[in-house]
């Protein structure tokens, strides 16, 4: 049978614990007999802590390779953004578990791929898994991996042919305008190299109303660029188009 890579989850299995937790916990107290008044309270604090907990496990079994698969259509996406024939070096911003940089090696025998996280304490994502991930793919000798902050990149101006990221840029800590993020990720681009980007581009809170963003890109200067709904570029379905899972979700694609 052949070894299937390890994805992982964009939904963490540590958060469903707690909340399953939590929710059992509650259902447990909520048929203690102290009085009628106890027990509507309870009950109806078990329901919305019950619906906090089945919307992220329905995310996450819709995330899932054994579920929707919804991981794996995102990756694909992003690829095809770039374009038919990729080659040279490329940069896999926020690897997580190495995934996307491993597929992209595969359907692009001339590439080669850097992929660069920080690999926090707080993600169920680590460098070893990205490189076992590559081996198991049988591209360890074009793809590799190393520590990073997106932020400040660690490449020259104008190293890489191409550039990737998924559900990164929002995730960086170390700046504020996360439009910067965006920016760093172009620098280390090539003239007319391309680039294809996911993240919660239209959310406010992160990148400002879609319009000001959308002139921000513009004042880049850039060759060709998309900035799209996600929802426009593949299916959705209904309950991932929810604003704190798939909703503000954005593609930016194109050229330096």
């Amino acid at each position: 049978m052949e070894t299937q890579l390890v994805y992982g989850n964009w939904i963490r299995k540590k958060n469903l614990l707690i909340l399953g937790l939590f929710t059992l916990g509650l259902g447990a107290l909520a048929i203690i007999p102290l009085g009628s008044l106890y027990r509507l309270i309870m009950a109806l604090l078990f329901l919305i802590i019950l619906i906090s907990f089945l919307f992220p496990l329905y995310s996450y079994v819709m995330f899932s390779q054994k579920g929707g698969r919804f991981q794996e259509k995102v990756y694909t996406l992003i690829i095809q953004s770039l374009g038919t024939t990729v080659k040279g070096r490329i940069l896999d911003i926020g690897s997580g578990n190495g995934v996307l940089a491993v597929k992209l090696a595969q359907q692009n025998g001339e590439a080669e791929v850097i992929g660069t996280d920080y690999w926090g304490k707080d993600w169920e994502y680590s460098k070893i898994v990205c490189e076992k991930n590559a081996q198991i793919g049988n591209v360890e000798d074009r793809v590799h991996f190393q520590k990073g902050d997106a932020a400040a990149l660690e490449f020259a101006n104008d190293t890489f042919d191409g550039a990737i990221s998924n559900l990164t840029f929002h995730e960086v800590q170390s700046v504020a305008d996360k439009r910067e993020v965006v920016r760093e990720a172009l620098r280390v681009v090539k003239p007319g190299g391309r680039f294809a980007f996911v993240d919660y581009f239209y959310a406010t809170k992160y990148y400002g109303k879609a319009s000001g963003f959308e002139e921000y890109l513009q004042g880049l200067k850039l060759s060709q660029f998309e900035y799209k709904p996600l929802r426009d570029m593949m299916a959705i379905p209904t309950l991932l188009r929810h604003p704190k899972i798939m909703g503000k979700v954005g593609i930016i694609f194109g050229r330096k």
